[in-house]
């Protein structure tokens, strides 16, 4: 033994001497380590294979694997061994790996545990929220080297320690709160936010490290519900989350500390692993009450920009409750230069000061906002979105769109690429088809019918689509990857296709004059028979050539090999959005009604109705019709219901249905009034003025035709006047008919602008009150017989 030692350290000191220096020693030394495992393991495998239910060779096998870090073969070596040991050594290997259910069920089967796997036993408890049972394990702790360290875990979980007031802990935030202004001045808000200090800095190795602190009082059930939790997402390929501290202030002023038993770190998307780097850092504050205020500073550390040397920001200046104090800060080195916009000016009425204060140091130029007392946004209803009326600082870096698009495109162009089996599914949908819509339809229609959609939004799993082939195996996306599969099978079908960056309505339109990268969804285009068209298949309900309401009258982003476009999605016409109605009413002798009703719609309607009629219960299908046609006759039973075009994107879906009324008329003595035949919805102009402009989706047209069936023995004593209605906003006509006992209306009402200022509001207003007047008139009957 001593000579074979002798030998080895021969070799090494040769080595040593041979003139390469210490680097050449390590390298010799890891070269030799790593053939001696591979050897140690080679040994381990031959005596196992002779003696295969040898569990102590397995145990020390698994062992050297573990110190390898090969934390999957050790444990697959145990799965069929029970010595002591091997528990303990599979549920800290499990832990390793993040398996922590496994871990727990073997933690949970070691009979004789030691302080260690006590230690990772407590550790994985804390990871699966199961804190109480985590500090029970920490308690039988008591000595050793891992005491410490699980004292250590147990003043994380509970922070504990003797109660303190705010003010000897942060005299700055007890000073924030007692010149908190009184709740009676907001009786709208559910909360204040006292205090909110956001800094973004951006590094000169294109690191940019954010740090958030809040200060938010609770003054009521609402703010309670809203504030309780505060989540922040984040990208963990590229970002990581510091929690600085975080505690509830009661409002006696004594403050509860925020433990790791109230943080939860999750998958934000957790049965799509795709987008498992997609994660939400949950903090939940104990003991908020009424009157008690939350505080919590986080910082979120980025190792890597948009595209690895640009940023984009919307700071708005408003929230949905009422701010005390804000402030907001802009770090840059001097050699990147900060683009800024102001947006919805028209809307600062408080006064708020949206040009920065700009510093500069030796390394760096600062911008900074300080905002006082900003009133919340009281919303309206069917008001325009938020991100339209707030006021909004909107910063880039980005000097110009080639800028966005020589970093977007490399990382979508590749993508779309099909593999052998996106081929064969383009032959197969496409083989037969001879034009160019034809095919686009196609594929359009099983892109949008069989590829579920995961909704994430744009960039929050990064900006990087994934694979064609990989979105067309999993038969899941989200909207970037469902636009490149999309766009792949178009091209590999013959057709001209693009993916396409888009905010939607509720999101920030594009800016042509600040190029950025703020989007929150990607859906794809195509030069189909020479006209461009938008595909969003994320929606799963929209027919080829129509769009969600969202995505259109947008502006976009189009990267294709010649560059990039910005183009401008359209609005639907009035005429694409219908809903045609055709009702035809028997009235019996006795008065009782036999009637059918048939539902046709285009456009957003159908996507409406398409989207209630599949992914309903036909249970609560069925009890929706039958409350609807107890507004025709009390009492009213449905004999059928018949449903047409559901799974066909290329026809509109037609819902028909059958029922039965005890009664339709009022009677008064002979006469018999007819229930009102016409409608106009004013509770849309209920308010008497408004504060932001009136949003009513989109342009429609709504169609009805009503034929009723009056038995012998009824005569008309009054039909209503025709009326014709025609102004900036909408046009509407009724026409009344009777002839051979039967009763005809046509009702048709279209909506020429969907938008309606506030300025132009009263006089909306009024002439929908208007209408509604001249409508109210209903047709009346007498009973002669």
């Amino acid at each position: 033994m001593r000579g074979n030692l002798f030998l080895v350290l021969s070799a090494v000191l040769m080595v040593a001497g041979c003139g390469n220096g210490p680097g050449s020693q390590a390298r010799f030394l890891a070269n030799r380590s790593q053939t001696d495992y591979r050897a140690a393991v080679d040994i381990y495998r031959g005596m196992i294979e002779r003696s295969p239910d040898d569990g102590a060779l397995r145990l020390e096998l698994a062992g050297l694997y573990f110190d390898r870090g090969k934390f999957h073969q050790a444990v697959e070596e145990l799965k069929s061994t029970d010595l002591s040991g091997a528990m303990k050594l599979r549920g800290i290997a499990s832990y390793r790996l993040g398996s922590f259910t496994e871990a727990l069920d073997f933690f949970s089967r070691d009979n004789s545990p030691d302080d260690e796997t006590r230690y990772y036993h407590g550790l994985t408890c804390e990871k699966l929220n199961l804190f109480d049972k985590a500090l029970e394990i920490y308690g039988q702790i008591k000595a050793g080297k891992f005491a410490k360290e699980a004292a250590e875990r147990t003043g994380l979980i509970e922070k504990s320690g003797v109660s303190k007031k705010i003010r000897q802990i942060s005299p700055q935030t007890a000073d924030i709160i007692e010149k908190a202004p009184v709740a009676e001045k907001y009786p709208q808000a559910g909360a204040q936010i006292l205090f909110c200090d956001e800094k973004i800095r951006i590094l000169p190795d294109n690191r940019q490290v954010s740090t958030f602190h809040y200060v938010v009082k609770v003054l009521n059930d609402r703010g309670k519900n809203e504030f309780s939790e505060a989540p922040v997402e984040y990208d963990s390929t590229y970002e990581k989350v510091e929690l600085d501290f975080a505690r509830t202030i009661a409002p006696d002023g004594r403050v509860v500390n925020v433990g790791t038993r109230h943080i939860r770190d999750v998958s934000k998307y957790l049965n799509f692993p795709l987008y498992s780097n997609a994660r939400v850092f949950i903090i939940s504050f104990p003991g908020v009450t009424k009157g008690a205020c939350i505080e919590y500073k986080v910082k979120i550390y980025s190792n890597e920009l948009v595209d690895k040397k640009h940023f984009a920001e919307i700071y708005p200046v408003q929230s949905s409750e009422p701010i005390a104090s804000a402030d907001f800060t802009v770090e840059l080195p001097l050699d990147r230069r900060l683009h800024l916009k102001y947006l919805n000016e028209k809307y600062n009425n408080f006064g708020a000061e949206l040009k920065p204060v700009i510093k500069e140091t030796k390394s760096s130029r600062v911008y900074s906002w300080h905002f006082e007392n900003i009133p919340q946004i009281i919303p309206e209803a069917d008001m325009i979105p938020s991100t339209r009326i707030n006021p909004a600082l909107f910063i880039s870096t980005f000097d110009s769109w080639d800028e966005v698009y020589n970093w977007w495109w490399p990382l979508a162009k590749d993508k779309m690429a099909a593999d052998d089996a996106i081929r064969l599914k383009v032959k197969e949908l496409t083989e037969n088809l001879g034009s160019e819509e034809a095919r686009a339809r196609a594929v359009y229609n099983f892109c949008a019918r069989q590829i579920r959609y995961v909704a994430v939004e744009y960039g929050k799993a990064g900006y990087e689509p994934h694979r064609a082939a990989d979105i067309f195996k999993n038969k899941y996306g989200d909207c970037k990857d469902q636009a490149i599969l999309l766009a792949g099978m178009l091209r590999q079908a013959g057709i001209r296709a693009w993916p396409v960056l888009i905010g939607t309505k509720e999101y920030y339109d594009l800016n042509e004059d600040l190029p950025n990268m703020i989007f929150n969804h990607c859906i794809a285009c195509a030069e189909v028979n020479g006209k461009t068209v938008f595909f969003d298949t994320t929606a799963q309900v929209c027919s080829f050539g129509d769009i969600p309401l969202g995505d259109q009258a947008r502006k976009v982003l189009l990267c294709g090999e010649d560059g990039y476009k910005i183009l401008n999605t359209p609005l639907a016409p009035a005429e694409d959005n219908t809903v045609k109605q055709a009702v035809s009413i028997k009235v019996n002798n006795d008065e009782s009604i036999d009637a059918q009703k048939t539902i046709r719609t285009r456009g957003v309607y159908d996507q409406f109705q398409r989207y209630w009629l599949l992914y309903t219960l036909p249970e609560l299908i069925r009890a929706e019709i039958e409350k609807k046609i107890q507004g025709i006759s009390i009492g009213a039973t449905l004999k059928d219901y018949d449903i047409k075009n559901l799974d066909d994107l290329d026809k509109t879906v037609e819902l028909s249905y059958r029922f039965h009324g005890p009664e339709y008329f009022t009677c008064a003595g002979r006469l018999r009034i007819m229930p009102q035949l016409v409608d106009v919805n004013t509770g849309i102009v209920s308010r008497d003025k408004r504060n932001y402009p009136l949003d009513l989706d989109m342009l429609d047209i709504k169609g009805a035709e009503l034929n009723i069936s009056v038995p012998a023995g009824f005569v008309v004593e009054y039909m209503p006047p025709d009326i014709n209605e025609d102004n900036p906003w909408l046009k509407f006509s009724v026409r009344y008919k009777y002839a051979g006992n039967i009763i005809n209306l046509r009702q048709e009402l279209e909506l020429k602008e969907n938008i309606i200022s506030e300025e132009e509001y009263p006089a909306f207003k009024k002439s929908l009150e208007e209408l509604s007047k001249k409508i109210k008139q209903r047709i009346i009957l007498e009973r002669i017989k």
